[in-house]
């Protein structure tokens, strides 16, 4: 239509012979739009081949259709985020050096050292670089990016930056690795190098890519954005102008459409490769115009045929060392209890023969061990060398070290300082029994404790063994950096392999020596106004009324940890004590993993009982797991509703990630919001899969404290007045009696 028009005012303009001269009716061309697509990974922990589940169906991608996909997507770039030489027996037994290849052969483009990545040390790393590196003549090879990694001489083992062209296209790429690998890797990994501030370090980088006149720019970090992250990658994005997209990992996000912050796009994928990340870029010349992100799930790859060469590539990894990877070593009568909410929290048989071995390995008086560093179950039955190099991938060595008898006991209080909070640093142990009040302040919770038979001196030395990462001061375990060393005796996987060859079938059991357990004598630590950590915190005001109520604590005198997660056992038992039912209950305790005199178990049968948590179709509670967004809105609206708070629905908004919400949630999270228990976080989110933190909980107890004192007042007037309705007509009944039998007298007296 456009153009006969104009077709038809050009001939006029002959007619009438208006054109004074040359010009040119039609619009210049518009310019051409190109889409460049970013495919990444992060996390993958080794996970190179294809997994299937029970009912045989794929759960993790695999390498050899990524490669498929890859190579059918028209500009596609191949991008890791980091975490990916370590992990699996089949990673391990060729110390990353395999994976690298493999990676080589698909043709990543660029990948950021994640702290896992730092665990063969870091002069591997280095030769990883070197290794990854294009062969001269060769278009085969990526870059390994650290732009805030320098030697403390100065100078850099890694490229900061690298820029692709990509049809056309110029695409700046910079990478930023954790500082959190001082403590997440072996310390010895990092000494000699410092990693450089990364709000900083990225404005250094997008000025210097721009200057490049690159079209794009992308963060490629492995940072995460995990509440409990210092500082974030979505820090880093609302800090920093100009980047475009941020390929992201460590957190183990899963963002199904990406998560925009300050015209950022942060992507991240989950882990193990589960999902394959896509963003799509856009461009009009070089303007972008549009980003989308979107992940690839299992089920979406279950038609796409793997690329015959990655998968002859990976299957030659394991014939060259099939040998090692399936040789039974020994047999258990039991399920190896390694799961991450147990290990990381309480006492498991799995912990408890692990440590048994480190002791009868260093003949030692003590073991101990992280609970983070038990990365996977044993089912019951043959144990082969795959399934020890799965559940102990770090390769890590064990240890003897002499310790004071107060330095352990520091050590102690420091692994059950979060509990029962799932960390990795919570200790699994041998030859020491011990007792703590998760009740009390980090670093007085600790009682009671035994090395063998004998009670704990604090002036006598000890040796222990332990892994050369904590040895090292890893996870936090600096009194054992100052011990004396006296031997190593070798990886986890052979001491071990060894253990089992000796004691044939095992059968380990929790026997008692982690005990959760009140103090009794001893009252529980008082809330305190004195917390360092939540100046100028946005939930400040509503922390320090709620700890002055005194319904939620710190984790010490001075710490409040605002930004950590919430359990689901942490979640009932506030409620509990909001009631006053944070007491021995009379109904039965319906779950099987809650269990009698743990800290919690009040809080949860009184919360069954009314309903306001159902549990798991396995009847069991889960206590320990983090809380999501949308499940704490789920209790607190079963809650709301039970107490009968009044509240209006007024049309609100929907937040920016409503798809994101679970449709179980959606009426609850309606009843939060309206209630103005929860809102949204920043630009509109709800964020539904986040975890719930410490800090958004403290304002929902305060608020809801209010709530509750205000139904209280209405509940308690609609009695008085009720009471005085009663009184008032208890009072007038005598004299409508006496009214009543005086017209009786009187109709009698007429009637007769």
């Amino acid at each position: 239509m456009k153009r006969k028009f104009l077709s038809l005012a050009l001939a006029l303009a002959m007619v009438l012979g208006v054109i004074a001269g040359p010009m040119s009716v039609f619009a210049a061309p518009a310019e051409e739009t190109k889409t460049i697509t970013l495919l990444h990974t992060n996390d993958v922990h080794g996970h190179m081949v294809a997994e299937y589940g029970k009912d045989k169906k794929l759960t993790n991608i695999g390498y050899a259709r990524v490669k498929t996909y890859a190579d059918s997507i028209k500009n596609a770039v191949l991008l890791d985020a980091g975490d990916v030489t370590h992990g699996t027996a089949l990673a391990g037994i060729e110390n990353g050096k395999g994976v690298i290849d493999v990676m080589k052969a698909m043709g990543y483009k660029a990948m950021v050292p994640g702290n896992h990545d730092f665990n063969y040390g870091y002069q591997a790393l280095v030769d990883f670089k070197n290794q990854a590196a294009p062969a001269k003549g060769s278009s085969e090879g990526f870059d390994i990016l650290a732009a805030n990694i320098i030697k403390n001489t100065g100078t850099n083992d890694f490229k900061g930056q690298t820029i692709l062209d990509v049809d056309g296209v110029k695409v700046g790429i910079f990478g930023i690795a954790t500082e959190e690998t001082k403590v997440k890797s072996n310390p010895k990994n990092t000494e000699g190098i410092t990693f450089l501030n990364p709000v900083e370090v990225a404005r250094a980088q997008v000025k210097s890519l721009k200057d490049q006149g690159v079209d794009v720019i992308v963060m490629l970090a492995h940072v995460g954005i995990d509440d409990a992250t210092v500082v974030k990658t979505s820090d880093i994005a609302k800090a920093v102008d100009g980047i475009d997209v941020i390929i992201d990992g460590h957190s183990h996000t899963t963002l199904p459409e990406g998560k925009v912050v300050n015209n950022t796009l942060i992507a991240q994928t989950g882990y193990y490769l589960k999902n394959l990340g896509e963003v799509n870029i856009t461009l009009r010349g070089k303007n972008v115009i549009s980003k989308t992100a979107v992940l690839r799930d299992a089920k979406f790859f279950e038609n796409i045929e793997e690329n015959k060469d990655i998968a002859k590539k990976l299957d030659a990894m394991y014939e060259n060392n099939k040998s090692k990877l399936e040789r039974v070593v020994g047999t258990t009568a039991v399920d190896l209890d390694g799961a991450r909410e147990h290990v990381r929290a309480q006492e498991t048989n799995f912990g408890n023969m692990v440590a048994d071995a480190m002791r009868e390995a260093a003949k030692s008086d003590v073991a101990f061990t992280n609970g983070g560093g038990i990365r996977e179950t044993i089912p019951a039955g043959k144990i082969d060398m795959t399934q020890i190099w799965t559940a102990f991938p770090f390769g890590n060595t064990i240890m003897k070290i002499e310790v004071s008898g107060a330095d352990l006991l520091a050590a102690l209080e420091f692994g059950v300082a979060d509990a029962p909070a799932p960390q990795g640093k919570f200790p699994q142990v041998s030859g020491v029994s011990f007792k703590y009040d998760p009740k009390q302040e980090a670093g007085k919770r600790v009682y009671d404790v035994k090395v063998g038979d004998k009670t704990l001196d604090l002036e006598k030395t000890y040796t222990l063994a332990t892994n050369d990462f904590m040895a090292s001061g890893g996870d936090g375990y600096t009194m054992f950096a100052k011990g004396k060393k006296l031997g190593d005796y070798g990886m986890y996987t052979e001491v071990l392999e060894k253990y089992l060859a000796e004691h044939k079938n095992v059968n380990p059991k929790v026997e008692g020596r982690i005990v959760a357990e009140a103090k009794g004598d001893v009252k529980p630590v008082e809330p305190t106004n004195a917390f360092t950590d939540i100046k100028g915190h946005w939930a400040e005001k509503v922390i320090l009324s709620a700890t002055q109520k005194g319904l939620f604590k710190g984790v010490s005198d001075t710490l409040f940890a605002p930004n950590e997660p919430i359990t689901r056992g942490m979640l009932v038992s506030v409620l509990a004590r909001l009631e006053g039912q944070d007491v021995k209950q009379k109904a039965a305790n319906p779950f099987t993993d809650v269990k009698a005199g743990e800290w919690y178990e009040n809080g949860v049968v009184w919360a069954a009982k009314n309903k306001y948590v159902l549990g798991y179709e396995d009847n069991t509670f889960k206590p320990n797991q983090k809380v999501t967004r949308e499940e704490m809105a789920t209790i607190l609206g079963r809650y709301v509703e039970g107490k009968k708070v009044p509240y209006t629905l007024d049309l609100k908004e929907p937040f920016s990630d409503q798809k994101m919400i679970s449709k179980w949630a959606l009426e609850p999270i309606d009843i939060v919001r309206h209630t103005n228990l929860m809102q949204g976080r920043e630009n509109n989110q709800f964020v539904p899969k986040a975890s719930a933190t410490r800090a958004e909980l403290a304002k929902v107890m305060d608020a809801l404290d209010e709530i509750v004192r205000a139904t209280k007042k209405v509940d308690e007037k609609v009695k008085a007045e009720e009471k005085g309705k009663k009184a008032e007509e208890k009072k007038v009944a005598p004299e409508k009696k006496a009214t009543e039998d005086k017209k009786a007298v009187e109709t009698e007296k007429k009637a007769a």
